[in-house]
């Protein structure tokens, strides 16, 4: 499923870092830096799916006049040279999707801050995770503005994504900002996957948050030597194993609890009472299917599917009438030239011109194009169609397993309440138990 991951870092000059050679190994291009002379070459850098630098108003700049410019307005040695966004893609949307979603946020990061953007896709590492597509918007610290000669120049520097209270507030907005972008191209998309900004503390799951490792201990731990880092990870990951499955043990006490009860009042109930509780109440256990349409993702994906279902219908049934106006229009023209054979023949020769053929002709033409464009329109419908009956199929195999379970657990109940009715049966029938007064001729 979509996972959501947005990250914030920055790059110091007091680190080493520059952000020529940065935009130049995001992009995969060469860049060369004009303050210290140096030259970043990644051209033959692999993996990058899309670069392109987005600025406030949309004009176009070159990657490195810009950074050349970022750099040279930046004249203490500690100074912050770009402030970068690292995001997750989710693996749902396809290529143009995913570059349509990071454009779109991006686009608006720059509008709201004055920011020149710098966006680049990466593909997954050749040993990493293959869903694993993930965007760099490397961004300047400064506002970018236009001389006369429609140059880059910077401006004034953002001061409040440096302020610890005040950049911590932008900082959370970007991260809702970025789940509502995400969330909106997945529907658009037909996907019923969401994410949600949200910590594990804020949604108080109990749930403890995982750590990065990072390339250097991935590496490591690909080479199946363990690390401090990976070794913390597993532990994390144990961790929120037992979390959810103590979370489910008690809910799954609490039920039996309930049961246990419900169950010590069955034994009380005479036999009529009994059948209409067994067979009218949800004692009796539902499908597995039926379970899992009960789930609410599961509830609005197959409501989603249901207005596909129907555009696809209407789109089919407006089809039938217009494949009719158009055979319609084809026999008034046939039945036309029947009447009119030495007309016809004429027009067809292009000796003379008929009004009422090049009317019927014209008239036809404007139905068959009506017609093709009722067929895209289906062709569409059945495309989306499909995409969220799969979208829907991989919803419902997340809950098939705890819906076997439940279903397990009601089978058990349903036996029991059943061996409890058996038996005051049997008694009834041995003179070992007597219906109360009330209750008799009401047992079917």
């Amino acid at each position: 499923m979509a996972i959501y991951h947005f990250q914030m870092k920055t790059l110091r000059r007091s680190e080493g870092r520059s952000a020529t050679a940065a935009a130049a190994y995001r992009a995969g291009q060469r860049i060369e830096d004009a303050r210290t002379g140096q030259t970043f070459d990644y051209s033959k850098r692999t993996g990058v799916l899309m670069a392109e630098v987005i600025t406030p108003g949309g004009q176009p700049v070159d990657r490195g006049q810009l950074w050349n410019v970022a750099e040279a307005a930046e004249k203490r040695c500690n100074s912050v040279v770009a402030r970068e966004f690292v995001v997750a893609l989710p693996h749902e949307l396809n290529r143009e999707q995913q570059a349509d979603l990071v454009k779109g946020y991006a686009q608006g990061l720059s509008e709201r801050t004055g920011w020149a953007v710098d966006v680049a896709i990466h593909a997954p590492g050749k040993a990493g995770d293959l869903r694993n597509v993930h965007a760099h918007l490397l961004c300047t610290t400064r506002t970018i503005e236009r001389d006369p000669a429609g140059c880059p120049v910077a401006g004034s520097k953002t001061r409040d994504w440096d302020i610890r209270s005040s950049g911590s507030v932008l900082l959370r907005s970007e991260r809702s900002e970025w789940e509502r972008c995400v969330n909106q191209s997945l529907e658009q998309a037909n996907r019923m996957e969401r994410v949600d900004c949200r910590s594990h503390a804020e949604k108080q799951t109990g749930l403890e948050p995982q750590v990065h490792l990072g390339p250097t201990a991935m590496a490591m731990e690909r080479k199946g030597i363990q690390t401090e880092r990976g070794d913390e990870y597993r532990r994390i990951a144990a961790h929120n194993l037992r979390v959810i499955e103590l979370g489910r043990v008690r809910e799954e006490t609490l039920e039996e609890q309930a049961w246990a009860k419900q169950l010590a009042e069955l034994e009380t109930k005479t036999i009529w009472q009994l059948e209409k509780s067994i067979f009218c109440h949800p004692i009796r256990p539902k499908s597995v299917s039926d379970m899992v349409a009960e789930y609410p993702e599961v509830k609005k994906a197959l409501r989603v599917l249901d207005e596909h279902t129907e555009a696809v219908k209407d789109c089919s049934y407006h089809l039938s009438q217009a494949g009719d106006d158009v055979r319609y229009a084809q026999h008034r023209e046939k039945v036309w030239k029947e009447a009119h054979p030495r007309l016809s023949w004429l027009h067809e020769k292009g000796v003379w011109e008929s009004k009422v053929l090049n009317s019927f002709g014209h008239e036809i033409q404007q139905k068959q194009n009506a017609v093709d464009e009722i067929k895209d329109r289906l062709k569409e419908a059945e495309k989306r169609q499909a995409e969220v009956q799969e979208s829907l199929k991989q919803i419902s195999a997340r809950f098939v397993p705890e819906a076997q379970r439940r279903h397990d657990r009601q089978q058990v109940r349903y036996e029991q309440a059943q061996g409890i009715l058996d038996q005051k049966r049997k008694d009834r029938a041995l003179g070992l138990y007597k219906e109360p007064e009330q209750g008799r001729g009401m047992s079917r």
